[in-house]
Formats: structure tokens, C-alpha cells, sequence
């Protein structure tokens, strides 16, 4: 039987993990500080009647093109908005503004929960500003993104405002999880694997899905990416060198493949 504990561990893979993470976190207050000096920042806005969900805008300027949400990973218990202001370079670059929301964690809310979250921010977004969303998610954020993409999750005035979903990374079947330690903080019962499945879902009407990973990732990781791309006959792109750390890196340049590729559909 596979060892589901070692198959989802991409930090035993990458020597000095930890690093990245403290990388980020150091980079993301740097960049706020920055932002918030040029008046390019608008820290912890309230998007959810749960006043504990807030989120980080960052702006180019008065014109933006328009806006990206980005949703972390962490397996749906870990992280904040604060280690990943950073990533919001990019895109801020090519003058698209960018929203990074704090969600619920498991196991004080269930996955679907969080989901309605991420719903309640897109749906705060949609209102707030004009022109069309992007939205990014990494891991179990790739989750949550590709699942606002998925059949009846957003309603249609929101999704007809997304240019594309970019799941990096996502984690697309949950039910491997059920046999691991992260089952009890996950609250991840059989029925809930199985509800949040995306490769059990089917893809809302024309909304463009873009699937990233890098060739050096865990195989359990290429392998839900493959699974996905089939089910939904989207396109998938593996990225030659990157691991499960540094494949959210060509989010900080103005110029990368995973950029590039992005913002191709914009107007």
C-alpha cells in the first residue's frame, strides 16, 4: 500500500524547506513596507461577515488591467497572507492589481467551509473592482482555486468576470488523504473527499483552466495535475528544475514562462 504520508511530504524532497518559508515571510514584509510607502497597499479589508477574514491589496497605480486573486497552500491548516505578499511583484509589474486573502483553517472550519470563503472573496472582489479576475492557488489554494472553476460553485455574474484559473501544484483528489495523519485536522471524512474531489467535478462552461507543476515535485502532485488536465482537457504545463517551493516563484518577475502564459488571454 503507498505510503500517503510520504507521498504528500514535498518538504522531505527539498534540502533546507524550512528556508523558502522563512524566505517568504522576510520578503513579504518587505514588499508591504514598500507598497504601503508608495500608497500601493491596502492591508487586512474585510471581504466575509466573519470579520476575521480579511485581505492585502496591492495596486500598480489608479489603472489596473485587472485582478488576481492568489490563494496559499499549507494543506487547508497552515500559513497567512503574510508570507506571500511577495508573490504579488509580478503581476503588480504588468499593472494587475493583486488580492491575497487570509481563509478559515481546518480544523476549526471543514474544506467545504473554506470554500464558501473563497466564494464570499471573489464575490467581494467582483463588486469592489471592474475588469476581470485571475485567480491563483498553490497546493491545497490550487485546490480551492480550480474548485471556484468547477460547475456551479460561483455564481454566474462572478464567474463570467474570471479570465482564467492557474492551479499550481493542486492537490485534486482528496481521498488518498483519508489515510493520513492530516485526516483528523483536515475533519476529512469519506463524504467530504469525496464531495471535493475536482476530478469527480465537472468544469463550469467556458472558464479557461491552466494547470503548473514542476517536473521535480512529489509524483503524487504530477500525477493528481495529469489526472485533472484530462478530466477537464485543459492545458497543463510541467516546469523543468522547479519543486514544490520555488514553482510560485515566477510570480514575483514581471517576465516568466508561468507569467507569461497568465496573462496571455488578457484584452
Amino acid at each position: 500500500m503507498i505510503n500517503y504520508n510520504e507521498a504528500f511530504n514535498s518538504a522531505k524532497l527539498v534540502p533546507g524547506a524550512h528556508k523558502y518559508i522563512s524566505d517568504w515571510k522576510n520578503s513579504s514584509e518587505e514588499f508591504r513596507k514598500t507598497m504601503l510607502a508608495q500608497s500601493k497597499a491596502e492591508i487586512d479589508f474585510s471581504f466575509s461577515d466573519n470579520k476575521d477574514y480579511k485581505m492585502d491589496i496591492f495596486t500598480p497605480g489608479p489603472y489596473a488591467k485587472a485582478s488576481l486573486v492568489f490563494l496559499h497552500g499549507g494543506f487547508w491548516t497552515d500559513y497567512n497572507k503574510s508570507y506571500f505578499s511577495h508573490l504579488a511583484m509580478g503581476p503588480v509589474l504588468n499593472d494587475i492589481r493583486v488580492v491575497i486573502p487570509d481563509l478559515p483553517k481546518c480544523p476549526d472550519f471543514t474544506i467545504p467551509e473554506i470554500g464558501l470563503e473563497v466564494v464570499k472573496c471573489l464575490k467581494t472582489v467582483s463588486r469592489r473592482f471592474k475588469g476581470e479576475i485571475i485567480l491563483v492557488g498553490h497546493q491545497s489554494g490550487g485546490h480551492l482555486a480550480a474548485k471556484m472553476a468547477s460547475k456551479g460553485v460561483v455564481s454566474e455574474e462572478v464567474l463570467s468576470k474570471i479570465n482564467r484559473v492557474m492551479a499550481i501544484s493542486p492537490i485534486t483528489d482528496l481521498r488518498p488523504l483519508i489515510y493520513t495523519k492530516r485526516k483528523d485536522d483536515l475533519k476529512l471524512t469519506e463524504e467530504i473527499a469525496q464531495i471535493e474531489s475536482l476530478v469527480d467535478l465537472e468544469l463550469a462552461a467556458n472558464t479557461p483552466v491552466t494547470i503548473w507543476v514542476g517536473a521535480d515535485e512529489r509524483s503524487i502532485y504530477i500525477d493528481q495535475a495529469k489526472q485533472l488536465a484530462s478530466k477537464w482537457s485543459c492545458p497543463w504545463y510541467e516546469s523543468k528544475g522547479k519543486h514544490h517551493f520555488d514553482i510560485i516563484d515566477g510570480l514575483e518577475t514581471k517576465s516568466s514562462n508561468l507569467m507569461n502564459v497568465l496573462l496571455s488571454s488578457l484584452d
